[in-house]
């Protein structure tokens, strides 16, 4: 158990490897970690990761590097991240369900030195590998021996911890780089609103794709509690999983409680054990908090809101259930101590009458898009001697509220709680169908207006089903069009851009020429 040498008793954690060790060496007989139905306790944990982050450093892995990850929610995909952090490297996680290309694209980007895979991907590796040059592959039944006597390593707070991916505008994935420095800041501002002892356990319903997962992983691993992973494609069980274990914290996008809602698996006192609930990622809308409110009776429900760009979560808004008029939708709060929001024009000035685009500025937030310094200057500006990121949302602010989320000030949208470009979309759907004109929309949308799925629209081109296997080979699945229509021509606005609105309002009843689904 090389993390218990006391010869190390005495380091200031300065990253959250050494972060988590030193809680490990206290709790290291206690459970850490439930996967797909193992069991590992913090001893257990820290000689896995121990072997990868001893595996890695021989591979010339070290402070600064970026290591990506391709596994479902087991075991080995944990202990690959906790591997990484020890190895003084970034994590870079890939998704399972994302096609072969996107990965690869992903790792290309990241400038991965090194890749560890679950044993069940394995057999996706050729196609995410294929021209990567010098990458080292470690696939995790491989990595054997003895954990040696090491500390974890002696990078700071201010190198990667992680870097995550998400849609771009130009079709290419982009990089968001996050230092220890900033998960550090959002663990202390996490804690002003929830207590987590060692006998808690954390459930994680969310993808290690989607960053709520760091919020997950840490909050439970620098407590000394134990991580639950819900296993994939579990929302609709996630009540009866958290009755049967026992779970304490819960963080989630809406729309998986309004799916379980919507499914009549959310009733009164169904989870009894709960003590906190965050939502975060879409709207919150006022009737599902108060059905999550019935069913877990104990607990607090906060609606926390913020970008990848700053770190999980940025603000925060208590939520107290009861209330004879519930809200249409939860207001996203106050930020969280040592952060700040303001409203701001497109001209970086103060909005007016206290309506304006969200920014955000503090020391949880990013420095800037991975590699891409043409997109850091379009969404950072200074202002009020501050540096702001723009958020690409408009708010309000209200007198005993906080701000307020009024809609999107691009074509940015969250579909089943990911963060979508529809701009992406588009691209990919223009070569699919060989078309020169198409145009994606959010629908269906749920109560609150938050995005289902979506649709395209194309003028010419091809829209058989050939197309939607196309995209599929191109696209995570949650950004796949439910279905594709064919229209005689694109509807304009009066600055002669297309009429999005118009096409949405073509979906709730006009008939179309041509459809594919």
């Amino acid at each position: 158990m090389w993390f218990s040498s006391t010869r190390h008793e005495r380091r200031v954690p300065e990253n959250l490897g050494s972060a988590v060790a030193k809680i490990a060496r206290i709790h290291s007989a206690r459970p850490a970690l439930w996967a797909k139905g193992e069991l590992l306790t913090y001893a257990e944990l820290f000689e896995r990761a121990g072997r990868i982050a001893a595996a890695l450093e021989r591979s010339g892995v070290g402070p600064g590097d970026r290591v990506a990850i391709l596994s479902e929610r087991s075991s080995s995909a944990y202990v690959a991240i906790l591997g990484a952090l020890l190895a003084g490297a970034a994590y870079v996680p890939l998704n399972t369900r994302f096609p072969a290309d996107r990965n690869r694209r992903i790792v290309e980007r990241s400038g991965a030195r090194a890749l560890i895979c679950s044993d069940a991907q394995a057999h996706s590796l050729p196609e995410i590998i294929a021209g990567s040059g010098d990458l080292e592959v470690l696939v995790a039944s491989a990595i054997t021996g003895d954990a040696p006597d090491i500390p974890p390593c002696d990078s700071d707070a201010g190198t990667l911890a992680y870097v995550f991916f998400t849609s771009g505008t130009t079709g290419v994935p982009k990089g968001v780089p996050i230092s220890h420095d900033n998960v550090f800041a959002y663990l202390r501002g996490i804690r002003t609103l929830t207590e987590v002892e060692p006998e808690d356990r954390v459930m994680q319903v969310v993808d290690l794709t989607f960053d709520l997962s760091v919020h997950d992983i840490f909050l439970a691993w620098t407590s000394g509690a134990c991580l639950y992973s819900i296993p994939e494609n579990g929302t609709l069980l996630c009540t009866r999983f958290v009755e049967e274990h026992g779970g304490t914290h819960w963080l989630s996008v809406p729309s998986a409680a309004a799916l379980v809602k919507q499914a009549g698996l959310l009733t009164p006192g169904c989870m009894p054990s709960l003590k906190y609930t965050f939502f975060c990622g879409e709207a919150l809308t006022g009737t599902v908090a108060e059905s999550w409110a019935a069913a877990a009776p104990r607990s607090e429900i906060t609606n926390i809101y913020g970008p990848t760009e700053a770190t999980v979560a940025f603000s925060a808004f208590r939520y107290i259930p009861g209330q004879a008029s519930p809200p249409a939708v939860v207001s996203l709060g106050e930020p969280f101590p040592e952060q700040h929001m303001g409203l701001f024009t497109a001209d970086g000035e103060r909005g007016e009458g206290d309506v304006g685009e969200i920014c955000l500025s503090g020391s949880q937030v990013t420095e800037g898009y991975w590699m891409a310094p043409e997109i850091t200057a379009e969404r950072f500006f200074e202002a009020e001697g501050r540096r702001w990121y723009r958020t690409g949302d408009l708010g309000r602010y209200v007198a005993n509220e906080g701000y307020s989320y009024l809609g999107r000030a691009d074509r940015q949208v969250k579909i089943r709680g990911f963060r979508v470009e529809l701009q992406e979309i588009e691209n990919a759907v223009r070569k699919a169908a060989g078309c020169d004109l198409a145009a994606v929309v959010p629908w269906p949308l749920d109560e609150s207006g938050a995005a289902l799925g979506c649709v395209a629209f194309t003028v010419g081109g091809s829209i058989t089903s050939d197309v939607l296997d196309q995209l599929r080979e191109v696209l995570p699945d949650y950004m796949v069009p439910s279905r594709l229509e064919r229209i005689d021509e694109m509807p304009l606005n009066a600055n002669g851009k297309i009429d999005h609105r118009a096409l949405s309002e073509h979906l709730g009843g006009a008939k179309n020429q041509d459809r594919a689904a």
